[in-house]
């Protein structure tokens, strides 16, 4: 059989449906075989604070007409109805491999929506290899009734591999609008921990940590084992348990957090204490979705009560550099002298930031020239005698801060010039 034929019989046996012969499995109870080699089960979870609305517009703000902005910037704040809560879903996949790729394939799903205090789970599994084109048709119409879809990571691993399976699998997949928290975890409390993992963020903010659970990373192993056993041994058994529990855990706490993060969108001054946010990371993400003024509220409180802040020097001074371009960008001159006067003045950034300030706008030259030797000071300090650390800003190199130097002495030189001129010369202007 040359190759022509074989590719006819590949594609005869899709377009039919023609499967290997069926391995019944023993499934327990409360699973249903929906499709030869797929299994479907529904599981109901409370969920305590489950409101009734939802407000996604505020995380990821899209066009009456569900356009994005080309630029993924949103000059003006959103406007946009809440939604009901049973029209977001929440969903997680369980694959064969963890790097994505043409040769991993999924073979367990969890989609989970809320129902009133219940967040109801449906849980799909695929029991061996030939069921792969029933499974993903069955996802994908379970996630393309909802209005957003949740995830975490889902944006880089899950709907690539979801939609790379399905196009192997001659599937066509519906455009979702799509939200991946771990996006907003990262901006929010980045700085705070080693790994933004789902298992991190449970700890941090859910405050809780799985007791029987199994290592993200022997799942794929256990269903590989389990596809090749014609009779699954008891602890073969007990582990895919564990694997379908780790997956319905994945989105209860996936549910969670979004709620949790949702509602710092929706006020997030009165929580930016309550979960300790960045309030770097929460300002740039008000600015990305168009609430300039609440993100300058939010820097007002890093500049004005630092104490309030558990901030390291860095830290209070990115809040006050992103609030002095704010300032800057809207032409404030008194949000920007006071936000530069707030700056560190044991930063080189800070520093600089002065000397600039009283040359060019407060027209304090003797000012200007002991920051800018200060900054040189701490220039020195920082590198090795002749350069700093590499830098993007080159107003903050060596040779700019002696140029700097140069130019305000000069300055003075001839002010004192002049002054001396009219001192000899009482009558004449």
């Amino acid at each position: 059989m040359n190759l022509k034929d074989r590719l006819a019989l590949i594609k005869n046996s899709n377009d039919h449906h023609v499967y290997l012969p069926h391995r019944k499995r023993d499934m327990p109870e409360g699973w249903t075989e929906t499709a030869p080699f797929v299994w479907m089960r529904e599981i109901d979870r409370p969920c305590s604070g489950a409101p009734i609305v939802f407000s996604p517009h505020l995380m990821r703000p899209m066009h009456e007409d569900g356009r994005r902005d080309q630029e993924g910037t949103y000059p003006h704040a959103p406007t946009l109805p809440a939604i009901p809560a049973e029209r977001i879903v929440f969903f997680d996949l369980e694959t064969t491999g963890l790097s994505g790729g043409a040769g991993t394939i999924a073979f367990l799903s969890t989609v989970g929506h809320f129902e009133g205090a219940d967040l109801v789970l449906r849980q799909t599994f695929l029991c061996d290899y030939p069921g792969e084109r029933e499974f993903l048709a069955l996802i994908i119409s379970q996630i393309a009734k909802a209005d957003w879809v949740v995830s975490y990571n889902g944006a880089a691993f899950d709907l690539p591999l979801l939609q790379t399976r399905s196009v192997l699998n001659r599937i066509a997949m519906p455009l979702i609008r799509h939200i991946d928290i771990l996006h907003d975890c990262r901006r929010f409390w980045g700085t705070k921990v080693p790994s933004c993992s789902l298992a991190s963020m449970e700890a941090l903010l859910l405050k809780k940590e799985r007791d029987e659970d199994i290592p993200a990373s022997l799942v794929p192993r256990v269903w590989l084992d389990y596809v090749k056993t014609e009779m699954p041994r008891d602890e073969q058994s007990a582990l895919l348990s564990l694997v379908w529990h780790h997956n319905v855990q994945d989105v209860v706490s996936l549910a969670q957090l979004f709620i949790l993060i949702e509602s710092i969108y929706r006020a997030p001054e009165s929580v930016l204490f309550q979960y300790s946010i960045d309030p770097v990371g929460l300002a740039r993400r008000l600015l990305k979705t168009g609430r300039v003024e609440e993100a300058k509220r939010v820097l007002l409180m890093v500049r004005d009560n630092p104490r309030l802040f558990e901030l390291t020097g860095v830290a209070r001074m990115r809040a006050l550099r992103l609030l002095a371009s704010i300032a800057w960008k809207e032409r404030n001159r008194e949000l920007y002298v006071k936000t530069i006067l707030a700056m560190d003045g044991e930063s080189l950034f800070g520093c600089v930031a002065k000397a600039k300030l009283y040359e060019h706008f407060l027209r304090d030259e003797a000012q200007a020239l002991e920051w800018a030797r200060r900054s040189r000071d701490i220039a020195l300090a920082e590198g090795d005698g002749t350069q700093i650390p590499a830098s993007s800003l080159s107003a903050l190199s060596l040779e700019a801060i002696d140029h700097r130097i140069a130019r305000l002495t000069r300055k003075i030189a001839d002010i004192y010039s002049e002054m001396n001129r009219e001192m000899d010369n009482p009558g004449t202007r």
